[in-house]
Order: C-alpha cells, then sequence, then structure tokens
C-alpha cells in the first residue's frame, strides 16, 4: 500500500471505531435534532429540558445530536438508539414531552409510542421502518444524498469517513485516476447542473480543465434565496463533508488548487458547520496543501453572502466573492475564462457537488439506475405550502407531482390545489389542472412555459389570490434587481405598479397589454433575473387568465385577499376578541361599543392585524362594485 494509502486507512480504522461505539452506544443515547427546521420549532427548548431532566433523574442516558430526517412537520425530532444499534425517530417532542422520552430510553417500554414515528436503523418490535411512512412513498428504497441525514453526528468527521466518505476521493489519488478520468465519469453518469440550469456536469468541468493558466478556482453557489426552498441547508448543515468531498475532487479533476464556497448570511448554521468541517478535513490531510501525501493542494474558504438574491446568479456571485458590488456580468466571457479574479473558474450548486463522491464511489451506470433517459438520478426537493407535511425529499427525475401530492397528505385545512409555484420568483406558477401532467423532469415544466427551479415547490391552496401573489412576486424582484439595467429595474417598478393598482381596484382594460409589453422589452437585460422575473406574470396571464380579467375588468376578487377590493366588518358581535382586536387598530377604525361595534371602510387600511387577533368575530367581504358610467 502507498503512502496515500497507508494514511487513509489510518483515518478510516479510527473512524469506524468511533462510529461503531456511536451506533452502539453502551447505554441508551437521545439525539436530539439541530438543524434550522428544529431550532425554529422548539429543537433548542427540547434539548434544554432533556438535559435538565436527565439531571435530575441521574438516569443512565446520553444526550447527542443529530440532523433531522426531513420531516419538518413533525419537528422537533428526537432519535432514541439502544445498545444493540436500534434507533427509533419521535416528534413532535416539545419540552413540555420531554419525560415520555426519558420515561421510553430508560426501559419504560412503550411510554413515548404516541410520538413514535419509525425506525431508522435495527428493530424494535411494534414499531415499523420510517421507510414506512407515507411521506416516504415516492423515494426510492435507499437514499443517496441522504443516506447519512439522521444516521451520524453531521459536526464528525469520523462518521463520514466511517459511512464511506473520502475514500473515493482517496481512491483516485492512489490509483493515480487521472483528472481526465474523472471528468469523462461524470460526463459519463450524465449529472446535471441543480442550480436551474440542469446542463451536464463533467462537460463543463471540461471548459476549466482546458482553460489556459494555472490559477484556477473551485466555487460553489450556496446562495439559496428562492422561498420555500432549503435543500442546500439541508446539506451544508447535515452532511457537510459531503459538499467538501465533492469540491475537492472537482478541484483535482479541473486543475484548481483554491476555492470558494458562498454561502448566505441568512444560514448561520450551515456557515458554522462548513467552516468547521473545512478545519477538522485540513487537520486530517484531507483539504489543504499536500492532501494525504500526494502533492495535490486545494484549500477552501466559506464567503458569507450579504443577502442580495442577485448573487445566486453565478457572476453576480464571482463579483461578492471580490468585494465587489454583486452585480451580474455580461457574457462572454464566461466564468470558465473569466471568473472570480477574473481568472478561469467553474461555478457548480452544493447538490450538484454533493453528488460527485457518490458517482465516484459507484460508477455511472449506478447513477443511471434511478431518473429517466433525459435526467438521471435523484434530487433534493422541498415541499411546502397549504399542505400537511412539509419537508425534504430525495426523488428519482421523473417522480409523478400528484403522488408527491399525496405523499405530503394533501391540501391542508380542506382546501383545494389551485397552484404549483416552483424555483422561486423567477420560476414559474402553474394551475392545478396540470398536475397531473407534471413530473420532475424540466420539460414537462416547459412544455407549459414554466420552470422547475433549484428544487423548491409551494403547494398553493383555493384560499389564496394569484393577482396578490404576483403582486407580492413583481415587488421581490423590483427590490432584488442590481438595478444596472433600465429595461430589468425599471421594467419590473412598471409590473409592481400595475400588480398595485389590479389589487386596490384601480384595474384598467390595457394592462394586459401593458404587462405583455414588458415581458416583450424585459427580454432584453443582461442577466437571468431580469429576463426571467415576468415569467410567473406570464404564466398567471396564460393559466388564470379568468382571476386576471375578474381583477383588471370586474374590480373583485373572489379569494378576497386583494385589500383595495376588500373590506372588514364585524361578524359575530359576541367574540370576546373583539375589544383587543378594537385596541390594537392603528388608525382607531373601530367604532361602537360591546355588541354593536362597526368597522369605519374609509378609515380602515386593511392591516389585518384585527382578523388575525379575532377570526370569529371579523371578517372579509368584497366591496360592493360601483355601477360603470356610460359615456355617450
Amino acid at each position: 500500500m502507498t503512502e496515500i494509502g497507508d494514511r487513509f486507512q489510518a483515518l478510516r480504522d479510527r473512524a469506524e471505531a468511533e462510529y461503531a461505539a456511536w451506533r452502539n452506544p453502551e447505554r441508551p443515547r437521545i439525539d436530539v435534532a439541530d438543524d434550522t427546521s428544529a431550532r425554529a420549532n422548539g429543537g433548542e427548548a427540547t434539548r434544554a429540558a432533556l438535559r435538565q431532566l436527565i439531571e435530575q433523574r441521574g438516569a443512565a442516558v446520553e444526550l447527542g445530536s443529530n440532523h433531522g430526517y426531513g420531516m419538518q412537520w413533525l419537528q422537533p425530532l428526537v432519535t432514541i438508539t439502544w445498545p444493540d444499534g436500534a434507533s427509533v425517530v419521535y416528534g413532535p417532542v416539545t419540552a413540555d414531552r420531554v419525560a415520555l422520552i426519558v420515561d421510553e430510553a430508560t426501559g419504560r417500554v412503550g411510554a413515548a409510542a404516541e410520538l413514535a414515528i419509525g425506525v431508522v436503523a435495527g428493530d424494535r418490535p411494534g414499531i415499523p421502518s420510517i421507510r414506512e411512512h407515507p411521506f416516504f412513498a415516492c423515494e426510492p428504497g435507499e437514499r443517496r444524498l441522504l443516506r447519512n441525514i439522521g444516521l451520524t453526528d453531521p459536526e464528525s468527521l469520523e462518521h463520514y469517513v466511517a459511512t464511506g466518505g473520502y475514500r473515493a476521493f482517496a481512491r483516485a489519488l492512489d490509483r493515480h485516476l487521472e483528472p481526465q478520468a474523472v471528468r469523462k465519469l461524470l460526463a459519463d453518469a450524465a449529472i446535471t447542473g441543480r442550480g436551474g440550469a440542469y446542463f451536464n456536469t463533467g462537460v463543463k468541468w471540461n471548459f476549466l480543465a482546458g482553460a489556459p493558466g494555472s490559477d484556477h478556482y473551485v466555487v460553489c453557489n450556496a446562495d439559496e434565496g428562492d422561498p420555500g426552498a432549503w435543500v442546500n441547508r439541508v446539506i451544508l448543515e447535515g452532511d457537510p463533508h459531503l459538499l467538501l468531498e465533492g469540491m475537492v475532487t472537482g478541484g483535482y479533476a479541473m486543475g484548481a488548487t483554491r476555492g470558494f464556497i458562498y454561502i448566505r448570511d441568512e444560514y448561520p448554521l450551515g456557515i458554522e458547520r462548513v467552516e468547521s468541517a473545512i478545519a477538522q478535513a485540513e487537520a486530517a490531510g484531507l483539504l489543504g496543501e499536500n492532501i494525504l501525501g500526494s502533492g495535490l493542494t486545494v484549500t477552501l474558504e466559506v464567503i458569507r453572502g450579504a443577502g442580495a438574491y442577485v448573487c445566486g446568479d453565478e457572476t453576480g456571485l464571482l463579483s461578492s466573492i471580490q468585494d465587489m458590488r454583486g452585480m451580474p456580468r455580461i457574457k462572454p466571457p464566461f466564468p470558465a475564462n473569466s471568473g472570480v479574479f477574473y481568472e478561469p473558474s467553474n461555478v457548480n450548486n452544493t447538490e450538484t457537488y454533493a453528488n460527485v463522491p457518490f458517482v465516484m464511489r459507484h460508477g455511472a451506470e449506478w447513477y443511471h439506475e434511478l431518473g429517466t433517459a433525459e435526467m438521471r438520478g435523484t434530487r433534493l426537493f422541498t415541499f411546502s405550502g397549504d399542505i400537511e407535511r412539509t419537508g425534504v425529499m430525495e426523488l428519482p427525475f421523473g417522480t409523478a407531482l400528484p403522488d408527491v401530492l399525496t405523499a405530503c397528505g394533501g391540501i391542508s385545512d380542506g382546501g383545494t390545489l389551485k397552484a404549483l409555484a416552483a424555483g422561486g420568483p423567477l420560476g414559474s406558477i402553474l394551475p392545478a389542472a396540470l398536475l397531473p401532467t407534471l413530473n420532475t423532469t424540466l420539460n414537462t415544466f416547459r412544455a407549459h412555459g414554466g420552470s422547475m427551479g433549484s428544487g423548491g415547490m409551494v403547494f398553493i391552496s383555493d384560499r389564496w389570490c394569484t393577482i396578490h401573489l404576483n403582486e407580492l412576486n413583481s415587488e421581490f424582484v423590483e427590490e432584488e434587481s442590481c438595478g444596472r439595467c433600465t429595461t430589468c429595474h425599471g421594467g419590473n417598478q412598471r409590473m409592481t405598479e400595475i400588480f398595485r393598482r389590479l389589487i386596490g381596484g384601480g384595474g384598467r382594460r390595457d394592462d394586459r397589454h401593458n404587462l405583455e409589453m414588458i415581458d416583450s422589452t424585459i427580454q432584453q437585460s443582461n442577466c437571468q433575473h431580469g429576463q426571467l422575473s415576468p415569467t410567473v406574470m406570464r404564466n398567471t396571464l396564460r393559466h388564470f387568465s379568468s382571476e386576471y380579467d375578474e381583477h383588471a375588468l370586474g374590480h373583485r376578487c373572489s379569494t378576497l385577499r386583494c385589500q383595495g377590493l376588500t373590506r372588514f366588518v364585524i361578524a359575530d358581535q359576541s367574540d370576546p376578541a373583539l375589544p383587543e382586536a378594537a385596541a390594537i387598530c392603528p388608525v382607531d377604525a373601530f367604532h361602537g361599543v360591546d355588541g354593536a361595534r362597526w368597522i369605519d371602510d374609509e378609515a380602515c387600511v386593511r392591516c389585518g392585524a384585527c382578523e388575525d387577533l379575532a377570526p370569529r368575530g371579523i371578517t372579509r367581504e368584497a366591496v360592493p362594485v360601483a355601477p360603470a358610467i356610460v359615456r355617450i
């Protein structure tokens, strides 16, 4: 065995021993999910309550951490692992229910049965496998990208190495798998970019490898800003070494010695975990100078984004890394010729890099076992909106979206599906009638003028107004425009003004023509932020034409969501929350006394605070339409 093989084998032996002890602890261990979703749902309070109760009882249990299994609607999640290696996920485990978990862990079998979700490892009598949960009905039998989620401590390098991490990369160095062979393997596997363009990754890597000069850079775009998308966050927080192995392999394959991971600042836990993983990998000789004694040098550094959505564009991101204004560049030149610091660079999405180690381990044919001829493999999707079960799934390309909606428990609160929003504000909004024609491939969305985007999908119920959603969307893309192009910034200002007027009751007959003219003009923008910004509006005019006409010509909103077309009225004078609702009105629009209250419609600013506080007593109704004036 060579020096490279000896070094890695020694690391692997230590890692496997440590992981084996973690998987089969001497006494039961309670792992609290520690990720952004868990923290947002009270996970830290659950951990504190568990720690306090364990200390009070002197319970013979350990307290640890893992990443949630992807079932966000059940957070906070905890996992109990027993000495025989059996692990069961429970949730939601709020701070007031931790006694049930400690009881279960310390021998009172069935104490937490009402919270049991499923077995993730081993066997536990009476508890089914978590893979039998209907939420995972569309996932393949065995996860790929998510294989470590919930089964490792994401802050442990040893856990990653013990479960196969860095092995393929070390083998490539040890057996001298040439960089060209690595690129060919990825091209043959047909890994496509996960940022939304879905371009062949191996081909893209060839562009940088063939670029002149010796200063080449690998860059990871983790500036995930689409509403309803958190696929990158799952990898950053749940398996950061998977990203690092993909990037260091990319550095080797493309001749790059330095790389940057650009993470949005709204992901503080992801930043913390990736920075920690970099330090661990450097200390172990898997990253940095003279990796495993091979002479290869690849250094990685985290760059914190400053909240500019437009930096999701790869060239805007490159400008930001250079401490310049986050403004997309005009192409050509492309990043492979002039990227960060104007040197040849390759930019890939987080999930794209995360796929690389698996293809290196298992080969192209294994990768082709899932997916379609058009799009190979799997990808992560996050599903949210008006559904019973919100979370993340790893789905083969080609999975039917009606099946996904069923797995998500259908539309919540007895509503019906109205629309599917995919790809964020630059993506698409398609009507429920098209859902049977949609699956997780790009062309099924393109056929209807939409985009699948980068993994975030939001199911919208019939309680929402598409015109109101368009106003929110257009305001966002206007605000996030870098301002260089008059076509983009000015065009989105005009689009926003029109939608604001529509929801305010001032729709005009020529608004459709003006929106279509904006759409045509804005295509001359320099980057995709401008070019794609009218897509949702275009989808609305095409697929929700009757709802648009209702607002523009009929001056009505059947969903009662648009402020200028609705008014608040007292529906139930006996609601005890009415006095408090009246007290918080910012414009003192409430008048009268208990039992005889009324709202001054002219004073009301439609903030909705009163309705939130007293939903039984206050409701919305349509504003009567004034009779049309006929001019002769």
